[in-house]
């Protein structure tokens, strides 16, 4: 991925983001109106075994880039990748250009 690549992807993740908490705001405003949604049933991956960046620490996530599992300090957590596809030097350079 290049420079404008992942600026496009990150501020894309930041507005799903947005979204996702404005939908759970909107399902509490439906609930207190006594408005019934329909649920969606989602199925959460059970994520196990070692994380595959650091091989040291437990994997909590999955890279939504490479698809590797990974711990907490291997993982950009908002924008849901490791750090393998985007590393902390260049995610510093990235914050500068956003």
């Amino acid at each position: 991925m290049d420079d404008e690549e992942i600026i496009k992807f990150i501020r894309q993740r930041l507005q799903q983001r947005e979204l996702e908490e404005m939908n759970e705001e909107l399902k509490k405003w439906a609930e207190e109106h006594g408005i019934k949604l329909e649920e969606k049933e989602e199925k959460e991956e059970k994520i196990e075994g070692k994380c595959e960046i650091c091989e040291g620490r437990e994997a909590k996530y999955r890279c939504i880039e490479c698809g590797k599992i990974a711990c907490l300090s291997c993982f950009w957590t908002l924008l849901g990748i490791c750090k393998e596809c985007l590393p902390e030097e260049k995610m510093k350079e990235l914050k500068e250009k956003i």
